[in-house]
């Protein structure tokens, strides 16, 4: 039913031609982060069928940008994963999304189980401004690390924290997130290796300054609201 809707959506709805997101990424000054560091791995889902949609949105877009000093967070993600664990790397599920995109999600979704964890069109959600990723950690050989479920799963098995998230690091600290986490493992929602693996990903991001969403365990960001992000970031408008 998703994938209909969304296909007659596109038939009625303008949106940038897929084949100019890469020149668009680049003319708002993106950055692709594999050409800072390629050991970085990069599977954007949106690209494939491997999605809560069902559909490729993203065409020929295969390439992860972010917005520069974002990227240098992650970057820096990366060295701090590679220096604890060498056999491993991380492979980047999504990251800027243009806001026609995150329109076409939006109105297919509307009215559906999945409406409250697709960010309203209207103003742009984090990765329309460049500034979210989408990620796991998975060995060398691209094999990702069991985290409990997979990406685009909304169910409470991929939380990490049971609380609404806010600005302050108090409340988005390592601790509040293993603390739940573990408590998943307890009661048997996800496995203590996945749990593991988890907070092994928590842990790196937080360090590098990057924060999880509260239902996502795949997704991070700075720490600063919404509407700080719109202000400071320039929205992807293609």
């Amino acid at each position: 039913m998703i994938q209909l809707l969304f296909y007659i959506l596109l038939a009625t709805t303008p949106m940038q031609s897929p084949e100019n997101f890469n020149a668009m990424m680049q003319e708002y000054n993106l950055v692709n982060i594999q050409e800072l560091d390629g050991d970085i791995l990069v599977d954007l889902k949106y690209s494939t069928t491997d999605n809560f949609v069902g559909v490729d949105m993203y065409g020929e877009l295969e390439d992860a940008y972010f917005e520069r000093n974002f990227a240098l967070k992650v970057l820096e993600a990366q060295r701090i994963l590679r220096e604890r664990h060498p056999e491993y790397t991380l492979l980047i599920y999504d990251a800027a999304r243009p806001i026609s995109v995150q329109r076409a999600m939006r109105k297919v979704v509307v009215g559906t189980e999945f409406e409250n964890f697709v960010a309203d069109g209207t103003r742009g959600g984090r990765h329309n401004y460049g500034v979210a990723v989408d990620l796991t950690i998975a060995t060398l050989d691209g094999k990702p690390l069991d985290m409990g479920v997979g990406f685009d799963n909304l169910t409470e098995a991929a939380s990490v924290k049971g609380t609404p998230d806010s600005s302050d690091p108090a409340t988005r600290s390592v601790k509040v997130y293993r603390d739940y986490i573990h408590g998943l493992a307890k009661r048997g929602i996800i496995s203590y290796e996945a749990a593991e693996n988890r907070i092994l990903l928590i842990e790196v991001m937080h360090e590098a300054g990057l924060y999880p969403y509260r239902r996502e365990w795949w997704h991070f960001e700075e720490i600063i609201s919404i509407s700080a992000t719109r202000t400071k970031y320039q929205l992807l408008d293609f």
